[in-house]
């Protein structure tokens, strides 16, 4: 059984590249997920904003849209900040995926295996792409999906997206294999 902790572990090679496809994958998940909700409070508002009833006896509101408006309508106006939340949260991964590769280059013999695994990220991200330009052919998936502009262009070329996200984190793990060691004794540099 794996413990939730190894997985975390920054120091172990399995861990860096199992956290670095999770990254790339959560990437792929996340404006879709943002996107369903979304388009799920859109939805309700839209329902909401065509039904009306009448409330009698009632001395805060006189009719449905007037409850609503207190109480629904602030709350399902926040889908607003999904917009937002997915485009930080590429952000994020993007810059953790980045410091994981910098992170790699701690040992010569893990920064080949990350190179295999950056080909096989941008392999994999080509699959991706051709499956959400399918998904976006339907035409719920392509109204949710409009909000989203930022999502759909990285999503569109997600293979450009993983390849220079991979060959940056890649030159930064080789920038931190070939450092200059600091701090240490320079005894050797006396003549």
């Amino acid at each position: 059984m794996v413990d939730i902790s190894e997985y975390f572990n920054l120091r172990s090679t399995k861990s860096s590249i199992t956290l670095i496809v999770t990254g790339i994958i959560l990437i792929a998940i996340s404006g879709m997920v943002f996107a369903g909700i979304y388009y799920f409070m859109d939805t309700i508002q839209d329902a909401l904003l065509s039904a009306n009833c009448e409330i009698s006896g009632n001395a805060f509101f006189s009719d449905c849209q007037g409850m609503w408006s207190l109480i629904v309508y602030p709350f399902l106006n926040l889908k607003v900040v999904l917009v937002y939340l997915s485009f930080f949260s590429i952000f994020i991964l993007t810059i953790g995926m980045l410091l994981l590769g910098y992170q790699s280059g701690t040992r010569t013999s893990f920064l080949g295996v990350f190179a295999l695994v950056e080909i096989l990220i941008v392999y994999g991200s080509i699959h991706i792409a051709n499956i959400y330009r399918l998904l976006l052919e339907n035409e719920i998936i392509r109204n949710a999906m409009i909000p989203f502009q930022f999502y759909n262009t990285i999503m569109l070329y997600f293979p450009w997206f993983a390849f220079i996200i991979s060959l940056f984190s890649l030159i930064l793990g080789i920038v931190n294999w070939q450092k200059t060691p600091v701090n240490e004794d320079n005894n050797d540099l006396d003549y």
